[in-house]
């Protein structure tokens, strides 16, 4: 049986977006929500492992010009003291010795820092690129094209399916598609606890709970399927479920843990 271990997971704070209720589940009401963008950081015998990017910079100083006219509906709090590298560096390294970049998908919010790892393999749900750079046109103004350009000749691996990133069972790739084609989760396996960090397979606590999909869902009927597959994931491997975007999740787990 694996028995690996992540030594430690740091969740680095990033931009912090403000959104309505509606936008974020079905059958929301319009009140407003802050949600943290966090990185997730991961520390491994074989190398650091880096769950999602955050967002880009460019929205600190021209958000409507990166973002187009939807950025005047989401106000930003974020600091130029809390970009992705610096974030790294404060906990002792340096951007360059991430190895591994797990993309959950392709939203700005989650592949702004892309280019600060040009040297690391990014790991991705299969059709999840493709579509990056062909998504539906009532979609596209959550891709932004110039994330990806820079990266064309990066090292990419996409997966069709589950993966144990090193064979031990430290750190295992779910792919959970719905909310974009090649969505993915990533459980992660410390000392004492299991901690499966879901991307945007959902994105508040209610969703989970009712099984709501979003609006901006690529395929709501897939989304269902893999909110129940979290939900089992959570009961049979004794897991805590850290959805990335939700308010109460960033204030009450640890985020250092080891």
């Amino acid at each position: 049986m694996s028995s690996g271990k992540v030594k430690k997971m740091w969740a680095l704070p990033g931009a912090q977006l403000t959104a309505p209720r509606s936008l974020l589940v079905q059958g929301g009401d319009n009140t407003m929500v802050k949600l943290p963008c966090p990185s997730f950081l991961m520390e491994h015998p074989k190398g650091l492992v880096l769950f999602d990017t955050g967002c880009n910079p460019r929205l600190m100083d021209d958000p409507v010009g990166y973002l187009g006219e939807m950025a005047r509906n989401l106000p930003l709090e974020w600091s130029k003291t809390e970009t992705l590298d610096q974030q790294i560096r404060r906990v002792g390294y340096e951007p360059a010795d991430v190895k591994y970049v797990v993309v959950s998908h392709s939203h700005f919010d989650h592949v702004g820092g892309l280019t600060y790892f040009p040297k690391a393999k990014f790991i991705v749900g299969t059709n999840e690129l493709r579509y990056a750079y062909w998504p539906d046109p009532d979609h596209r103004w959550v891709f932004v094209l110039e994330d990806y350009l820079p990266t064309r000749g990066y090292d990419w691996l996409e997966l069709g399916g589950d993966f144990d990133l090193f064979g031990d069972g430290s750190l295992q790739f779910r792919l959970t598609p719905g909310h974009t084609p090649g969505e993915c989760s990533l459980m992660v396996k410390l000392s004492n606890r299991n901690i499966l960090l879901t991307g945007d397979t959902v994105h508040l606590r209610e969703a989970l709970d009712r099984e709501a999909t979003m609006p901006l869902d690529t395929d709501p009927g897939q989304s269902v399927i893999s909110i129940r597959r979290l939900r089992a994931i959570r009961e049979m491997y004794d897991a805590t479920l850290w959805i990335t975007h939700d308010p109460e999740d960033w204030s009450e787990i640890p985020h250092t843990i080891e």
